[in-house]
């Protein structure tokens, strides 16, 4: 009887993690952590930087002849874990940092991220299985990526003219930056007959997030921008004859402060309250499904964690209770709004947050340091969970354990943490939280509630006048499709960084219309831009402080 046909044997699973492809991601994730902090203090805002880490990540491979698709992988999920790695840390310490509070040691904060981060990837591990598998969630943002890393690991030379766009654009942006430094400038002057509050910055990094957003959200930044001129001119005629409030004082007023953290909190609110069905049917489906004991004993574990936390002393024994019951719920919100929206409101639940730790009476420096901590650790589980869903895309041959991912998590982690880190005590050492270089919106508007919560009742009573009516607005557009944290920001945001921001988005809309490509050219510079303006401002900062 004839052989029947040879079968080929399977291929061979990957056993242990390439080191060039390591450490590309450790330097592109550090990378990506700095400018995080940088766009964090000066915009209220983060970038993902998946798009650049892929384009850069996969033109460096080819260089070395190492790229494929399991390769550029193992560099994007590295990187994906070091570049948010100090985000919702660094804005809650700028609050504590506006309240007065000294700044934390060095080792304290590298702590701190750390365990957020080691958090997060723990709650990524056991949230990921569910997630992944919802049918319902269908990543929006993300297939983007996947679908270049699959252009630039196929045949042909697909994505080299973005990653030659990305170069270039980041070495103009670096130049820019480096030629306002030498100037002394940060932004244009005025027009004659206009007040010197209304200037243009000349931040590559804020015209390239422009670039970067949606025409809605731009639109969104631009009516809470204009908000602010109206209040602010509407302030200037009162004065008349004597001269316009100072940039600080228009910023500070109740009209401006209080109205935009009223519109973050009660839109807030209103997202908890319209998202909490979701995680509830997920849970019951997850419960009659084939892994129900498993949820079932996690059900168990947690309550049996939660009375032993009981016996704990009142003080300790309520950040406990916070941080057990808080971090998997917010876990469970932001990974599912990030898996059905693209977008990851981690600042939302930053307020929500601080609300329940100042009611529940923790004392002021443990509840920022908890804003961090929980916070932090539900954006760490949604980049595993991110890069998890990417690796479920994987050829069969390139495929990567659980565990290997979450080495891959962990190394991007520690460096993130380290460059960031670095960055955040070197600006909060040189006072720079809260100055026109770096107006830290998300933090003015932490220290402005957290404030409101705990301070006297004379000064609760005038806020709430502004605050009360904007959080009710808010609440009402939780349920529309407005994008009101992007208002939010608008109206907390210096007129300067708006300008910027909404030129940036007017050049997106421009571009697309002439090259009909929907915006991937000026996503693609937009990305090179803050690349390059965040790396030489993270250069410009120590030679600053060294020089002052």
């Amino acid at each position: 009887m004839p052989p029947g046909p040879r079968e080929e044997p399977p291929p061979p699973s990957p056993r242990h993690l390439t080191l060039a492809p390591v450490a590309l991601g450790v330097l592109l994730g550090g990378c990506l952590s700095v400018l995080n902090v940088i766009l964090a203090f000066k915009a209220g805002t983060g970038s993902g930087g998946a798009i650049i880490t892929v384009l850069l990540g996969g033109a460096a491979l080819r260089l070395l002849r190492k790229l494929n698709w399991r390769t550029l992988f193992v560099t994007y999920a590295t990187a994906s874990g070091g570049t948010l790695a100090v985000s919702a840390i660094d804005t809650s310490i700028g609050a504590a940092l506006l309240g007065g509070a000294p700044m934390p040691a060095w080792i304290a904060l590298v702590g701190l991220a750390l365990l957020a981060n080691l958090l997060g990837l723990l709650l990524g591990v056991v949230l990921a299985p569910s997630i992944i598998g919802d049918p319902g969630l269908k990543y929006p943002a993300l297939w983007p990526v996947i679908d270049l890393m699959r252009a630039l690991t196929g045949s042909g030379d697909a994505g080299a003219g973005r990653q030659r766009l990305i170069v270039v654009s980041a070495v103009a942006a670096a130049v820019l930056a480096f030629t306002a430094a030498a100037a002394g400038r940060d932004s244009l002057p005025p027009a004659p007959g206009l007040p010197p509050y209304l200037v243009l910055s000349l931040s590559p990094m804020l015209f390239g997030l422009g670039l970067r957003l949606s025409g809605a959200a731009t639109v969104w930044i631009g009516l809470g921008a204009a908000y602010s001129l109206v209040v602010w001119y509407a302030t200037a005629l009162r004065a008349a004859p004597r001269p316009a409030p100072a940039y600080a004082e228009h910023l500070g007023s109740p009209w401006i402060l209080a109205a935009g953290v009223g519109l973050l909190l009660g839109y807030a609110c209103g997202f908890v309250v319209r998202t909490a069905d979701g995680p509830r049917r997920a849970a019951v489906r997850a419960m009659r499904g084939r892994g129900g004991h498993r949820w079932l004993a996690a059900a168990g574990v947690a309550a049996v964690t939660v009375t032993a936390l009981m016996a704990l002393p009142p003080p300790y024994r309520t950040i406990a209770v916070a941080l057990v019951v808080l971090a998997p719920l917010f876990a469970v919100i932001l990974n599912r709004v990030n898996a059905a929206t693209g977008m990851a409101p981690t600042g939302v639940l930053q307020f929500l947050t601080l609300v329940v730790l100042a009611l529940a009476h923790v004392p002021q420096g443990a509840a920022y340091l908890l804003v961090g901590l929980i916070c932090g650790s539900a954006l760490a589980s949604a980049y595993f969970i991110e890069a998890a869903k990417v690796a479920a895309t994987a050829p069969a041959r390139d495929a990567l354990r659980t565990r290997q991912l979450v080495a891959c998590q962990a190394i991007g982690s520690v460096a993130g943490v380290g460059t960031g880190i670095t960055l955040l005590f070197l600006v909060g050492e040189a006072g720079g939280v809260g100055t026109a270089a770096f107006p830290a919106p998300t933090s003015s508007a932490l220290e402005f509630l957290n404030g409101l919560l705990r301070g006297s009742p004379e000064y609760a009573r005038s806020a709430l006048l502004f605050l009360v009516p904007a959080g009710l607005a808010g609440l009402a557009l939780a349920w529309t499709p407005a994008l009101t944290t992007l208002l939010g920001l608008g109206v907390l945001l210096p007129a300067a960084t708006s300008a910027a921001i909404l030129l940036g988005g007017v050049a997106k809309l421009v571009s697309q219309r002439r090259r009909g490509d929907e915006g991937a050219f000026a996503v693609t510079v937009g990305s090179g831009l803050i690349l390059g303006g965040g790396l030489a401002n993270a250069v410009l900062l120590p030679i600053q402080l060294l020089t002052s």
